[in-house]
């Protein structure tokens, strides 16, 4: 989370800016859950209330998290820098 809170400041590229929004809202989100919620503080449980079909069970932040992990691939497979030079 350090590391990508790093990038997030170095970051000039806005496709990497919300691959980067997507993967630190996720971690912040289920971080805050395990050091919040119920039974007690850093014991807290992650709240998941969607279905997807009989798959899994996950929440938003699982989401975020999925989609800023294919957003991160796909950029890197692309070529795509987080300091794009000038014209790119």
């Amino acid at each position: 989370m350090v590391a990508g809170t790093w990038y997030a400041w170095q970051v000039r590229s806005r496709p990497w800016a919300a691959c980067i929004g997507l993967l630190l809202g996720g971690a912040v989100t289920h971080l805050l859950d395990r050091l919040l919620r119920a039974p007690s503080f850093g014991q807290g449980h992650v709240v998941d209330f969607i279905a997807y079909f009989d798959w899994f069970i996950g929440n938003v932040a699982d989401i975020a998290l999925f989609g800023g992990g294919v957003l991160l691939v796909l950029l890197s497979w692309l070529g795509l820098t987080l300091r794009p030079e000038p014209g790119e």
